[in-house]
């Protein structure tokens, strides 16, 4: 059985919020901020030059699990991140490459809700695309 330590339920929310700031000041990132409003909370920061913003949905309403829940989230983005930059250290892919979709775009939003509707209607258009097979795509660029 695992206890509640392993799950992470008795990290709090400023731990794993410190825990992010920390992981992205050494990655380089700068200007790193947690702010809330209308129910969501946002991380945004600086990184090259470019301007990132990640969001987590807000917690629960249901008071006795809105913590619970809270806690859970800020973990579970820690980890994210964790994974995001264990990659990019490891030279399997670049902090932008990473963290493309949250990139803030120069009229104020992402990168994914910019690309997201064109994405999808690409796909409307053209139906299902095959797998594709093993040097089938470009060679990505450094």
């Amino acid at each position: 059985m695992r206890s509640n330590y392993i799950r992470g339920a008795s990290v709090t929310c400023s731990a794993s919020q410190a825990e992010i700031q920390a992981m992205l000041t050494a990655a380089g990132a700068t200007g790193i901020r947690f702010t809330s409003e209308r129910g969501k909370t946002r991380i945004t920061f600086r990184s090259g030059g470019r301007h990132f913003l990640l969001a987590l949905p807000a917690a629960s309403s249901d008071l006795p699990h809105a913590q619970e829940s809270a806690r859970r989230g800020w973990r579970q983005l820690s980890a994210l991140i964790r994974a995001k930059l264990d990659a990019v250290d490891a030279g399997i892919t670049t902090f932008d490459e990473e963290f493309l979709a949250y990139m803030v775009m120069p009229g104020g939003t992402t990168v994914f809700r910019a690309v997201a509707p064109g994405i999808a209607a690409a796909y409307a258009a053209t139906g299902p695309v095959p797998p594709a097979s093993p040097g089938a795509l470009p060679a990505a660029s450094p």
